[in-house]
């Protein structure tokens, strides 16, 4: 291939070009079916995916296709309640007892960061441990599911702003609010 001027192939090419443009008889059939082809693909690409949608969308509003609560026996409920007030119990006594420590050396910067340590993990901790209680008990009355997350999130939120360092102005709040949750949950786990 070397031995053959580059020039050789090129000037080749051109005559084949120019004479398939001047006579359009002479142009192959591959060429001709390929235009036959790409003249009717594209609509029918088009009603394919306008057909995909329009199934989609039936699909997406077939009534046995939405998410429907799950039916409980009462004795489900029953247990669930159960497990999520004993959860809601264990966490509150948690929280209230390591949030209420006092420093045993006054003074003590040790110990007074090990005292604002427990208080800030018991917050975090129990409000993911009344989550994950939630999660395993989907059968709680929803009255009492949503009390429980709601006092999950406001524990949260006190843990992080305790983390944060958050002036007891923006805390106080979240403490009263804590406080109207349980005595809803006290309440609703009677």
């Amino acid at each position: 291939m070397s031995d053959t001027p580059s020039g050789e192939f090129a000037d080749e090419a051109v005559p084949q070009n120019e004479s398939a443009r001047e006579n359009p008889a002479e142009i192959p059939r591959s060429t001709t079916s390929r235009r036959k082809l790409t003249r009717w693909t594209t609509p029918a690409a088009l009603a394919i995916a306008v057909l995909a949608v329009a199934i989609a969308i039936a699909a997406w509003f077939r009534p046995e296709h939405q998410s429907a609560s799950p039916a409980f026996t009462s004795q489900q409920t029953a247990k669930a309640k159960t497990n999520v007030c004993s959860a809601y119990t264990a966490v509150h006594q948690m929280v209230v007892t390591n949030t209420n420590l006092a420093n045993p050396v006054d003074g003590d910067p040790i110990g007074q960061l090990a005292i604002a340590t427990d208080a800030r993990l018991a917050l975090l901790g129990g409000s993911a441990y009344l989550r994950n209680r939630l999660a395993a008990d989907p059968a709680s009355p929803a009255d009492l599911a949503k009390a429980v997350q709601a006092m999950a999130d406001t524990t949260e939120q006190l843990g992080i702003g305790y983390l944060g360092g958050t002036s007891d102005v923006e805390l106080n709040p979240l403490r009263r609010d804590i406080d109207s949750k349980s005595a809803e949950i006290d309440a609703l786990c009677k």
